[in-house]
């Protein structure tokens, strides 16, 4: 079991599912009732949407194991699963019966809030996450893009509510004279966050990972552009990112709900700021796999953050 739970990264899995609910208890359910309305899509599809990105996400995991066994026997020996503790077959069927249901899944979802065309998105994730492992992953930036893009996209599926409450409170938005654009731009917010963090992470990997992807020609970035270049990438992101956390309060966020200052939004994104810079240097002077490994782990640690503000939002607003 243990490796099994290894291969599908089941911390990673548990953060997504943690994204997702944040999204929807925690930002999108508060910003609904300031507007009087409730929460369309049943707890149980809501579920099946969580379980579907989760196994979704987790075949991506597998099929990268699969075809990263000569970079990881490099990279990471001790953390090898394919080929040692599961078999090459095992480890295809695995992907095989995740990815299935994870568009079935995907499938039912979609169906129930009303717009069954969207399981092509699903069915587009999993491809897509086959092509990053064979193909993309191996390519200048691509790799990293489409890691970062599909890292947004958990967060955003948890707007399929959206339909549902179109739907339902139709006259209600016309009798108003609004519609639910906050929810979409609360919640692309977060999704903004998690694509630049994640990329930031990405390149610090693959600078991590610069000896066994150079042995299997992969064109990351810093074997394309060299380590120097990948690192001012790594600063230059986390400091836009750091700019937008600063932007974004000073214009949307300083103030509360009463139109005093908000103390408790202001430590948040100064702490995430900070934890930005800290990152930026510990990039600068990295000389070893073993700093850029801190750096990564930090990332990790800022996005669980990012997300959590969700509660904050939460606390503003119930």
């Amino acid at each position: 079991m243990k490796p099994f739970l290894s291969l599908i990264r089941w911390p990673n899995l548990l953060m997504i599912a943690y994204m997702q609910y944040v999204m929807r208890y925690a930002v999108i359910q508060p910003i609904i009732k300031l507007y009087g309305f409730e929460l369309q899509m049943s707890g149980f599809t809501f579920f099946c949407l969580v379980l579907s990105t989760i196994c979704t996400a987790a075949a991506g995991y597998v099929i990268n194991d699969y075809f990263d066994i000569k970079t990881d026997h490099i990279n990471r020996p001790d953390k090898v699963i394919v080929g040692k503790y599961i078999s090459r077959r095992k480890t295809m069927m695995i992907h095989l019966i995740l990815s299935i249901a994870g568009v079935l899944l995907g499938g039912y979802v979609t169906w129930a809030v009303g717009v069954p065309l969207l399981v092509l998105l699903f069915i587009f994730i999993t491809g897509m996450l086959w092509l990053y492992s064979t193909t993309y992953k191996r390519q200048f930036l691509i790799g990293n893009l489409v890691v970062s893009l599909f890292t947004a996209i958990v967060p955003l599926l948890t707007l399929l509510d959206i339909p549902l409450l179109n739907r339902v409170y139709y006259n209600e938005l016309l009798d108003m004279q609004t519609n639910l654009n906050l929810v979409v731009v609360w919640v692309s917010g977060f999704a903004c966050m998690a694509f630049l963090t994640t990329f930031s992470r990405e390149v610090i990997k693959d600078t991590e990972d610069f000896e066994g992807d150079s042995v299997c020609r992969t064109r990351s970035v810093p074997i394309v552009l060299g380590i120097g270049w990948a690192k001012g990438i790594v600063i230059t992101v986390n400091m836009l990112t750091a700019g937008i956390l600063g932007f974004v309060f000073w214009r949307f966020l300083r103030h509360n709900f009463e139109g005093g200052f908000d103390f408790l939004s202001f430590v948040y994104f100064l702490l995430l700021i900070l934890s930005l810079l800290w990152v930026n240097w510990q990039v600068y002077r990295a000389h070893v796999a073993k700093d850029y490994h801190q750096a990564s782990v930090m990332m990790k640690i800022i996005m669980v953050a990012g997300i959590t503000y969700g509660w904050v939002v939460w606390y503003m607003m119930c």
